[in-house]
């Protein structure tokens, strides 16, 4: 299957509401959906940063404020406002905003708004046509002097309505539909917020195990190195199996360290890093969390691969596809993971180009795998859709979710009973990547 087949897509992508994710001070941190085309004709990651509450105008952003006000205390507020986006015509929104609670604090909001202007406005038309046939009827009523001839007259008025009035039905009923997949979309969306907070409490439990972990270990280390410094009193045998018994503890402090890392939950923070290094010092704890009958390889291009990610979503999303290639090959086999720069398209929105197109940096993880059928690819980063027994469909989701945001992509090949191919690619940076921590 070559680049470019279109063969990923995402789930919030396919309904035409506008959702966006703010934190506790009302500022826009994520936004999908085909209905922000109409807020950021210029391309949506330009909202990303920007208040939400500056997206209406002047004499609304009162009323706007107000209903944050509501929210953060807990309550889900919907309301409907007009909005003109640009220089174009108004349009009506209906906007719901949710809260989201970590413990008794607040997190941050989630906001879907429905652009409702063609059912306002064939509201609007109804009522027109209901108020023409009231008045030409008052008028046939009152020039017929008999029954008969006032039921002709009705007859043929309702006639010449007839058409307009079924378009109008036809239109009603393509909305009612739009309404009905938006209003799946936010029960998704509302049931994605509530998996989101048992994750961060399973984080949370995980980070503590962690970090009283790594204190033993230092507790160890520093033992340890106080018999290094008696060394001259022991055997020769004997400082050996201590010096192998300082670079295991230091090894299982570096991986407590990266638990920790994992463990983090933090809103998105990217910066500019080197992909190459990135994905070097991932596999050293990668080797170990996939278990020892698989196998780990990693091929660089010996060139710098600047990147602007969240090292921590990488990383994450890394392991995520790590372990689904581990359980493709029922814990056997080898994993291959690339990384590289190349020569684009002009998908995505780069930060560096060049004559021949743009210039990107990626990471491939290969696996020799069952692969999959073409009903799985199309559905494969749908939440909660899973193959697997006891998954929680979560996980490439997420993958998706931190790639799109850095204004990536992922391209997928895959074939039956030989193995997959995912690739995230990423715009190249122009400037000097962040040190490493």
């Amino acid at each position: 299957m070559s680049d470019g087949d279109g063969q990923y897509r995402q789930f919030v992508e396919a309904c035409s509401d506008c959702m966006k994710e703010l934190d506790r001070d009302g500022n826009i941190r994520f936004v999908a959906g085909l209905g922000c085309a109409a807020l950021a004709p210029g391309g949506v990651e330009r909202l990303i940063g920007t208040r939400w509450l500056d997206l209406w105008p002047i004499e609304a952003r009162d009323m706007v404020a107000r209903v944050l006000d509501r929210a953060a205390t807990g309550e889900r507020v919907d309301f409907v406002g007009a909005r003109r986006p640009g220089n174009g015509p108004s349009r009506w929104w209906e906007v719901m905003v949710a809260p989201v609670v970590a413990g008794d604090v607040l997190d941050h909001f989630i906001v879907i708004s429905r652009d409702v202007t063609d059912r306002v406005e064939l509201q609007a038309s109804l009522e027109a046509i209901i108020e023409l046939l009231q008045d030409r009827l008052n008028e046939t009523v009152a020039r017929s002097a008999t029954a008969s001839t006032r039921y002709g007259t009705l007859m043929e008025r309702l006639e010449s309505e007839h058409g307009a009035r079924r378009d109008a039905e036809k239109r009603l009923a393509g909305i009612s539909e739009q309404m009905e997949m938006a209003n799946r979309a936010r029960e998704l969306a509302e049931a994605g917020a509530r998996q989101a907070q048992k994750q961060q409490a399973i984080g949370q439990l995980v980070s503590g195990i962690a970090h009283d972990f790594n204190n033993m270990l230092q507790t160890v280390i520093v033992s340890l190195s106080g018999l290094q410094d008696d060394a001259d009193e022991l055997s020769p045998r004997h400082r050996r199996m201590i010096t192998y018994a300082v670079e295991g503890a230091r090894h299982a402090t570096a991986l407590t360290r990266r638990l920790l890392a994992f463990a983090r939950n933090q809103y998105a923070q990217p910066e500019a890093v080197d992909l190459g290094d990135l994905v070097a010092a991932f596999a050293d704890f990668a080797k170990h969390a996939l278990g020892g009958r698989i196998g780990l390889e990693v091929f660089r291009q010996p060139v710098a691969l600047p990147a602007w990610v969240d090292r921590h979503g990488v990383e994450q999303a890394l392991m995520n596809v790590c372990l689904n290639a581990r359980d493709a090959m029922d814990g056997f086999g080898s994993i291959v993971i690339e990384v590289g720069e190349r020569i684009g398209d002009s998908s995505l929105h780069g930060l560096a180009h060049e004559a021949g197109g743009l210039r990107q940096v990626f990471v491939s993880v290969t696996d020799a795998g069952s692969g999959m059928t073409d009903e799985v690819r199309q559905r494969l980063f749908e939440p909660y859709f899973t193959t697997k027994d006891g998954g929680s469909g979560l996980g490439l989701a997420q993958v998706y979710g931190m790639v799109a945001q850095a204004g990536g992509a992922i391209e997928i090949e895959s074939e039956t009973g030989v193995g997959t191919r995912f690739r995230l690619v990423f715009p190249r940076y122009p400037g000097p990547c962040a040190l490493d921590e």
